[in-house]
């Protein structure tokens, strides 16, 4: 018997065993999403240059994860709560977020019965992809299509660790939230100029020796009116000495967005724009090879994780608009225009061009955890590499349990 099977026979028995001890006491609930289908993608740049995959894929609508949370009451409405879930490839059973166990959700907090407000430790996301998820008419999920595309913090994929959180619900629907993580532990790049110096993602005990990080985000939710407001900024490590003197010079990268969602009920109609300067906290898509071509990045495809990159002349607007139209009670059509437009005077990439995505989709949901869907998507200029284009068209099952 293999280590893996080993770890994995185990860890459902320790799922099992934590059920029955908190029965008495609490919940704990074991759950999953399933996600496969077939994805196409061609991409084409300068010089006739062309590349083009077609194949299994999982996780394009939603990442394919398994979990297990619990909650058990501590008096005068208060609770304990934890998460961990894990992220996977369904079309090979390995494991996602760079090997993690538990790369999606790994925390333990407390919560109060009469408030959506909550405190945690842990593994976790941003506040940009929490309250932007439902903004999105695709919801983080089927590649370039997703708002993420433009607006990197709010990538549903994103988490980071060693993060404490906060969120307070001073009044019913409205939220606000603060957290600090002593290490996000992505992968982080510093560009001096010329070329780009890997950082690594190594997390050491001293806090002014990470790359650090702070989320904050304010949403409010009432009736068929919805509007979110996030910020997030990474400061590097001040004692890396890979750290290039631009970068000690202007550090930290610096990323907001505001945006909303309107449910007029024949159609929901949803808007966003927001700002990056020093970097970018998610760079994903479309990159250069080292014979200046470019090349689809495998993020693109659906909802991994990107990385941290310092740059101080990387500054861009993001924009997007979209709907969501309700054809009846188990079908609906959404679509969204993303746009990030490059207003810095990078050279991390060669001739650099504003990015479009345009996109549209459909889902039929057979059952409440069951449904189908089908995407497309056309980008130009994705990844800020000028005179580039990326189709792409993805259909697939998903399931929930």
């Amino acid at each position: 018997m293999t280590l893996t099977k080993t770890l994995t026979l185990g860890l459902v028995a320790l799922c099992a065993n934590i059920s029955q001890a908190w029965a008495q006491h609490g919940t704990v609930t074991f759950y999953g999403l399933l996600d496969g289908g077939i994805a196409y993608q061609t991409l084409t740049g300068p010089a006739q240059y062309s590349q083009s995959r077609l194949g299994l894929a999982s996780g394009m609508q939603t990442t394919s994860r398994w979990g297990v949370r619990g909650q058990e009451p501590l008096g005068n409405g208060f609770n304990a709560n934890f998460q961990l879930e894990s992220s996977l490839d369904l079309t090979n059973g390995a494991l996602l977020s760079n090997g993690r166990m538990y790369g999606l959700q790994s925390w333990v907090g407390l919560s109060k019965d009469d408030s959506a407000g909550y405190f945690r430790i842990g593994r976790q996301s941003g506040y940009a992809p929490e309250f932007f998820l439902p903004i999105d008419p695709f919801r983080g999920g089927l590649g370039q299509a997703r708002m993420a595309f433009a607006f990197g913090s709010a990538n549903s994929n994103t988490k980071y660790s060693n993060l404490i959180k906060l969120m307070l619900e001073p009044a019913s629907g409205f939220r606000v939230g603060a957290g600090y993580s002593f290490s996000p532990q992505m992968n982080t790049y510093y560009f001096d100029g010329a070329k780009s110096i890997a950082a690594g993602s190594d997390y050491n005990d001293s806090t002014m020796n990470n790359t650090r990080l702070i989320t904050l985000g304010v949403s409010y939710n009432k009736g068929p009116l919805m509007l979110a407001a996030s910020y997030d900024q990474v400061m590097p490590n001040g004692a890396d000495p890979r750290l290039p003197s631009n970068i000690a010079d202007s550090p930290n990268i610096r990323e907001w967005i505001l945006g909303g969602k309107y449910d007029f009920g024949a159609i929901q109609i949803s808007a966003a724009v927001g700002q990056n300067k020093g970097g970018a906290i998610n760079v994903q898509g479309v990159s250069y090879t080292t014979i200046g071509k470019p090349t689809i990045d495998i993020n693109s495809w659906g909802g991994g994780q990107g990385a941290i990159i310092f740059d101080p002349n990387m500054n861009f607007n993001s924009y997007m608009l979209g709907f969501t139209l309700p054809i009846n009670g188990v079908s609906k059509i959404f679509s969204s225009w993303t746009r990030a437009a490059n207003n810095g005077t990078t050279k991390a990439q060669n001739n650099v061009g504003a990015q479009d995505a345009y996109s549209i989709g459909y889902q039929y949901d057979f059952t409440a955890r069951t449904n189908m869907y089908v995407a497309t998507s056309y980008a130009t200029n994705p990844g800020f590499i000028a005179e580039t284009a990326s189709f792409y068209v993805v259909t697939g099952l998903r399931h929930r349990f």
